[in-house]
Parts: C-alpha cells; structure tokens; sequence
C-alpha cells in the first residue's frame, strides 16, 4: 500500500529519526566481545533502512523529491556523527547538474534500405535510447559487420585491422571472445569502450545484436520494459554531457529476432555466426550492401541531483591528508514506467531497500563508529547518485573531487549487501589485483569470517558498481558483498542470492519487510570498519601489484 505522507510530514519524520538514533535507549549488540570491536548498533542499521526504502521516497530516482530528501537525511546523519563537509564548499552536498532525455516514441524509426525498405518495429525489434547531444537526429549510413568491434592488443585482437569503418554504422554482436573471460576482459568489451573505439574508427552510427548469452544476463524483455524511462548523462561547466560520444550520430540494440533480419541474405547469417561464437572461433568482418537509417527524437531537460560527502580527520598530522573512501549509491529506480499498462492496485515503487538503502544504511553505522576513534588517515564517506543510471555519481565524483584524487589512498564500495541469513565469509570483489586483499583478510579473520573468492567470475562485478570509477582513476578498490556461506545450516546462502535475484532485484518487492537479518547487518558493518581501520593505521597505502592490469592502465604516481 503506498504511503502518503506530506512533504512536512516527511521532514519531521527526518528530524525524529535523527533524535531518536541519537537517543536510542535499546541496547547496541556486540557480535564479538573484544575491544578492538566496536559495538555496531543494529536498531540504526534497521531505522536507516526503514526511512530510506519508505514508499514516501518513491524509489529516490535521481533529481527526485524523494532521492532529495535522502540526500538531506543522510547529510543530518553526517552533521549528528561531526563529520566534516566535503560536499560543495561548506555543505555536505556535492549539486551535479543532468540532462535528462526522453525519447518520442513515434518519432523514432530504424528501417533498412537495400531494394525496398524494411521498418523495424520499437520495442519490438529494436530499442534506443536517442541522441545524447541533438535533440533530432537522422543518420542514414551503409553497414558493416564489425565483429565484436573490440580492439584489444592486449589479446591480440583488433576488429577494425582488416576494414574501414569510416562515414558507416558499425553492426556488433554482444558478447567477447572466450578469452576475454576476465574482468580486464571486461572492461575491453564494456559497450561504451566499443563505441569509443568505434568513433576513434570513423564509424558514424552502432547497431548492437542481441545474443542468446546476453539473453541469459539481461532478458530483451526486460530491457523492452525500460524504453519508457529516462536517460540521463552529468553535465560538464560547458553543458555538454559528460560522457558523450558526439561523433556517433545514432545507435540500437537489435533484437535476436531483427538480427536475424538484417544478416538474412549476407555471405554469414545472425545463426552460422553464433554458431561461431560457440566453437570460439574468430569472428569474420565484412560490409553489408544495404544501409539503415536511424531516426531520433529526444526531449532534453536539466535536472540536478546530489552526491553527499563528509570526511572524519585522520588523528596523524602527516597521514590525515590521505583518505579512504567508502561509497554507497543511494539512489534506486523510482516508480516504475512502463508502455504496459498496469493494474490499478499494482505496487509501482522500487523501495530498493537491499539496493542499496542496506549498503548507505551500514555506510552511515561504519562513520558513526570511526566518528569516535579515528584512525591515522582522513576517513572519506560518499553517497552517490544515478548509479542506476550507469554510475554516474561516482564517476562525477571521481572526475570532480572535493579532495586531491591522488591522496585517496583505498575504496571500498558497497552495493547491495543481502543481509538475509547468518554469514559466514565475505566477498571482496577485485581484491585479488592489489593489497586490499591483505585488509580484507585480516578485517575478516578478527569477526571470524572467511575471506572466500569470486563465485561468479563469469559475471565479471568487479566492473560493475561505483568503485570502478576510483579504479579508473588508479585509485585500489574493492566491492564488499556477504558471501555465500551461512551459518544456519537450514539456509543455503547462494539459494537466496539467487532467489533475491529471480523475485527481487530491479523489482517493487525490494522493499524493508524481507527478512532482513540485522545481526548479519552488524557484522558485516564490524568487517567494514576493520578494513578502513587497518588501511587507516597502516605504515603503506594499498598499490596493486606487480604488474596488474588495472595498475597498469589507470594508476597514476603518487
């Protein structure tokens, strides 16, 4: 049932939260009675998580009402725990300006021309998300198939060595070859990479092919419902989008069924190529005798939305200049949109209380703790923004800090902890490429938990959440998730990953009445902590190793 609490209501509701967690009589609980531990309280873990999944918030969509009021309450929560501003000048508040685009539905079309036109049908055969720098665009271009349209040296791989793509739409099938099945793989392949390295090119336009793997990852169904919402990009100090790719003047993603379509009397059909793709062999390259044209129309509008920042001084005179920095997204995906119509009585809100109101709830108990006993270096906390929109906060932030980049030593990042049974380990996601792995260890092993490895390495999330704009920076990260090991012998803890997944996730029923476990909150709160306390006193900062990849590429000397 959706909640109707005014405005001031709201407001009031802030204000009392704040008191009542400042005045909480009910008794904190220890996990593990040793000094070096400090009690976490689980009543704040369940208040925070309560007030920010509230249906009064709509969902926190970025530029919200809803998401502005999250923002605030978390800022109160930094000014109650004396967390220094770290946001714009004297505020905990970092303002980002957006532009937000809407596509016009019936003014979008994408036809291929050879000897008579063939109209696509949206959303059918076809999405897109419209133009990010011109409201109308038409690009009629010939085509190409380009592959997987990777250029990697690092693998020996270049799509684009044997062809010109320049003044053409580039046609990609998704996916990478078998040997990329890592995350420096993944990175290669990231789509918006395969774009740049297509305008790099020449190419004026990309037609991306949906393919039975990414079907598996991200059904076309799903990615039909979203054609309604809005897109949205951060806005540099000369109003151009931040992550624009100006020389491409139309994109989609085609549907199996269109794919199918377009390679239907070319020398290799969409079938004979994936057929390729599951022998791994090498991916042919040729041109296509027909053009397409893609035809936009995007409504454009500015909206502003805020990452929220403070920082605890360090205690060392030298040290405190360095930082480390936690992260949680506390924006979700709002009320929901969609071309269907829905039931009248049907739940539209996407609470997003385990993604991640639980991550910016154990973020807020972790600077309480450190707001007490700091250590040696500066501690950094950092809400962020559109992280659903394709993290764009963090990566305002990280091209944007509010302190040298280079004296933000460690990140630890976390999105969507499902605190849902008694856990027996912890995940670091990415550990393994510096240091951090030592920090995790040892924080881990203090509460009595394991440090276990990637049990997704397919899934490549080392890539995926807000920490990956601070290693493109060169910064040492991790992505702290509860692992699958539960304590109760009754619960398999990667059944209800996966139930959380199948029912759950990007979905209305994320909401506070799941049975959220707050003892599992507390400790994995205390290992959060201990990882910041131990990089926090250490005599040398986190730095990847020998020879990394993501050393390589992205880090920068201190």
């Amino acid at each position: 049932m959706r909640n109707t609490i005014s405005l001031i209501a709201i407001q009031i509701l802030v204000l009392a939260t704040s008191l009542i967690l400042a005045g909480c009589k009910e008794p904190n609980i220890s996990i593990k009675e040793q000094s070096s531990i400090p009690e976490v309280n689980q009543n704040s873990l369940r208040a925070h998580i309560s007030f920010l999944a509230d249906d009064s918030l709509k969902g926190r969509a970025t530029g919200s009402e809803g998401y502005n009021i999250a923002a605030k309450y978390v800022a109160s929560h930094f000014q109650q725990y004396g967390l220094k501003p770290a946001g714009s000048g004297d505020s905990y508040l970092q303002p980002i300006q957006f532009r937000e685009r809407q596509l016009n539905i019936e003014a979008t079309k994408l036809t291929f021309n050879k000897s008579s036109t063939i109209n696509l049908q949206l959303p059918d055969d076809f999405v897109t998300r419209g133009n990010e720098v011109a409201s109308e665009q038409k690009l009629t271009a010939p085509l190409v198939f380009i592959g997987y349209g990777i250029k990697a040296p690092d693998f020996s791989h270049n799509d684009y060595e044997t062809i010109d793509v320049t003044g053409k739409i580039v046609v990609i099938m998704l996916g990478k070859p078998a040997s990329f099945a890592s995350e420096k793989g993944a990175h290669l392949a990231n789509v918006r990479e395969r774009a740049r390295a297509a305008a790099k090119h020449g190419a004026v336009g990309v037609l991306l092919l949906h393919t039975p793997a990414a079907e598996k990852r991200y059904p076309y169904e799903r990615i039909k419902k979203t054609l309604n919402s809005h897109s949205i990009d951060w806005l540099d100090e000369n109003g151009i989008p931040g992550n624009s790719i100006p020389e491409l003047k139309g994109s989609a993603l085609l549907s199996q069924t269109a794919a199918s379509l377009l390679l239907s009397d070319s020398e290799y059909t969409f079938e004979s190529l994936l057929e390729k793709i599951e022998k791994d062999e090498p991916l042919p390259k040729f041109d296509l005798d027909f053009t397409a044209t893609i035809q936009t129309q995007t409504k454009f509008k500015n909206i502003t939305s805020y990452n929220v920042a403070g920082f605890i001084e360090g205690s060392d005179p030298e040290l405190k200049h360095e930082y480390i920095l936690y992260t949680a997204h506390l924006d979700h995906l709002g009320e929901y949109h969609s071309l269907e119509p829905l039931e009248s009585e049907k739940d539209i809100i996407h609470n997003g209380a385990l993604d991640n109101a639980s991550g910016t709830a154990i973020m807020l108990e972790t600077a309480r703790l450190f707001s007490t006993n700091p250590p040696k270096r500066s501690i950094l906390f950092l809400a962020v923004t559109a992280e659903e929109k394709g993290l764009l906060g963090s990566d305002f932030y990280a091209k944007n800090p509010t302190v040298p980049i280079d004296q933000i030593v460690a990140n630890i990042n976390l999105d969507m902890p499902l605190i849902l049974y008694p856990i027996g380990d912890v995940i670091a996601f990415g550990s393994e490429h510096s240091t951090m792995e030592d920090f995790v260890q040892k924080a881990a092993e203090t509460v009595n938990l394991q440090l276990s490895p990637d049990p997704m390495p397919e899934q490549n999330i080392f890539t995926r959440s807000d920490h990956y704009s601070f290693v493109k920076q060169g910064i040492p990260a991790v992505f702290l998730v509860p692992g699958f090991k539960s304590l109760d012998d009754s619960v398999n803890g990667e059944e209800m990953f996966q139930k959380f997944f199948a029912e759950h996730y990007h979905q209305p029923s994320d909401e506070s009445s799941l049975p959220i476990n707050y003892e599992a909150g507390a400790v994995f709160t205390q290992v959060n902590y201990l990882i910041g306390k131990e990089i926090g006193n250490s005599k040398e900062r986190p730095r990847w190793h020998e020879g990394n990849f993501f050393g390589e590429t992205f880090a920068k000397e201190n």
